[in-house]
C-alpha cells in the first residue's frame, strides 16, 4: 500500500513540488499515514539514479535533483510485512540487457517475505519474464490477469519505466475503490501521474485533468 507520483517532462524540471506533494498525500492522504519507507527514481539529462531510505518521507531533508523523468512512492507496509530497505520502492532489474524501474500500490494476499521476497517484488518478476517477449503494455496485463487467476488482491496498480517512458496501470479487484486510484494530469509542461489529485494538496494550474479507469494502462 502507497502513494506514489510520477512525472514526465520534455527537459530537466525542478521535482521538488512534486516531491513535497507526495510528502503531503504520505501525511494528510487516505488511509494515512504511509510513514514505511520512500524511494526517488530520476533521469536527468547528464544522469540517473535511486534512492530508497526506510525513514519516513515527512521526516528527511532529501532534496530531489532536476530530472525530466522522476518516480516518487511512499510505502505503508501491508499487514504482515515489516519495515526493511529491500523491500522499498521503486524496484529495479534488467533483463535482455534493459532496465526497467517498478513500483506498486496495492496487496497481493497470500505471499510470505520469509523468502526475502514481498508481493510487490513477486508482481514484478511476473512483469519481467513477460518483457522478453511482450511490449511493456502486454506484460503488464497479462501479469495482472495472471495473478487475479491465482491469488486474492487489493490492487495491482503500478508503474513501470524504462528510464525513457512511464506506464502506468489501474487495476483493482473492487471497481469502486478509490484508495489504489491513478490520476493524470498536466502542468507547466510536466506529465503528471499521481494516487490522488495534486491540485487537492498544491494551489496550481492544471490541464487535462482525469481519473484512470479500472484496468488502463497509459504511457507518458
Amino acid at each position: 500500500m502507497c502513494r506514489m507520483v510520477a512525472i514526465k517532462a520534455k527537459k530537466d524540471v525542478e521535482t521538488k513540488i512534486y516531491f513535497e506533494f507526495l510528502k503531503s498525500m504520505a501525511v494528510d492522504g487516505i488511509k494515512n499515514p504511509h510513514g514505511d519507507g520512500f524511494g526517488v527514481f530520476y533521469v536527468s539529462q547528464d544522469r540517473a539514479g535511486i534512492l530508497r531510505d526506510t525513514a519516513s518521507i515527512w521526516s528527511t531533508e532529501y532534496h530531489p535533483p532536476k530530472a525530466w523523468l522522476s518516480l516518487f512512492h511512499a510505502r505503508k507496509a501491508s499487514p504482515g510485512y515489516k519495515v526493511n530497505l529491500n523491500h522499498v520502492h521503486p524496484f529495479i532489474a534488467s533483463i535482455e540487457e534493459k532496465t526497467y524501474v517498478f513500483a506498486h500500490n496495492g496487496t497481493i494476499h497470500g505471499i510470505s517475505s520469509e523468502n526475502g521476497q514481498i508481493d510487490s517484488q513477486y508482481y514484478f518478476s511476473k512483469i519481467l519474464e513477460k518483457l522478453q517477449k511482450m511490449s511493456p503494455k502486454e506484460a503488464l496485463l497479462e501479469s495482472a490477469k495472471e495473478i487475479e487467476k491465482e491469488r486474492k488482491f487489493t490492487s495491482l496498480t503500478c508503474f513501470l519505466s524504462d528510464f525513457e517512458n512511464i506506464w502506468a496501470m489501474k487495476y483493482c479487484s473492487d471497481p469502486e475503490d478509490s484508495y489504489h486510484n491513478l490520476y493524470y494530469t498536466e502542468h507547466n509542461g510536466v506529465k503528471i501521474l499521481s494516487s490522488e489529485p495534486i491540485q487537492k494538496y498544491i494551489d496550481i494550474d492544471i490541464k487535462n485533468f482525469r481519473e484512470l479507469g479500472n484496468r488502463e494502462v497509459i504511457v507518458i
